[in-house]
């Protein structure tokens, strides 16, 4: 497992280029002797990037595959948390946010977090792929914390988990995906960890609804 951590951080170096969602890849001419790496049939592409919104917290991110992220069983968001699922490749996404002391420490934020999530997973050296903090959202210190794990049979877990503190409030993503390989296990933590850097606060013309046009 360790080697398979040293790769997946080495290739999220690799891969993490930019700090905003990219634009779709522009396609490229292949010849027939060009042989592609072995892909699972469902993957999260990069591409199709969209704004996703969980009103009653206050909270948007941006996804890739946007469209794809549904609520998980058709169930609704309430005011304490918001999940959303990308179907094709069964990747779920939490969002949660609570009030806290004034000058709370990210610790304890996600020792709050941690309360709540039974299967977060304890995060050492045999399974830390790569930590980062970033000031995001706005008034927030948020802490991106990336693990490999073994999945069912011969497969590979992993989550993506961003623990952040504000004034008087804690907020948490969390993201967990398996897959077949460590190349695609690499890719997916790659663009959860760009979403999850780019969580924003929603204002409030992000809560006013379309103006309906006035029947006649």
């Amino acid at each position: 497992m360790r080697a398979i951590i040293r790769w997946l951080g080495a290739s999220l170096l690799t891969l993490t280029a930019c700090a905003t969602p990219p634009a779709a890849p522009t396609p490229t001419t292949t010849t027939t002797s060009a042989r592609p790496a072995p892909v699972e049939a469902s993957t999260l592409q990069d591409r199709d990037w969209g704004v996703v919104r969980a009103p009653a917290l206050g909270l948007k991110l941006a996804l890739p595959e946007a469209k794809a992220w549904l609520p998980p069983g058709g169930r609704a968001a309430t005011s304490a948390s918001f999940e959303l699922r990308h179907e094709p490749t069964s990747t779920s996404l939490s969002m949660r946010r609570w009030r806290a002391s004034r000058l709370p420490r990210m610790e304890v934020c996600e020792a709050e977090l941690r309360a709540r999530s039974a299967d977060l997973a304890v995060v050492d050296e045999s399974n830390l792929v790569a930590r980062r903090d970033v000031r995001v959202p706005q008034g927030f210190v948020t802490r991106i914390t990336l693990v490999a794990l073994p999945g069912t049979n011969t497969r590979v877990a992993g989550q993506a988990v961003a623990v952040g503190a504000g004034i008087g409030e804690c907020l948490a993503l969390v993201a967990r995906t398996e897959c077949a390989g460590e190349a695609e296990l690499a890719e997916r933590l790659r663009l959860l960890d760009v979403a999850l850097a780019h969580v924003r606060l929603t204002h409030v013309e992000d809560r006013v609804p379309e103006p309906q046009p006035i029947s006649r």
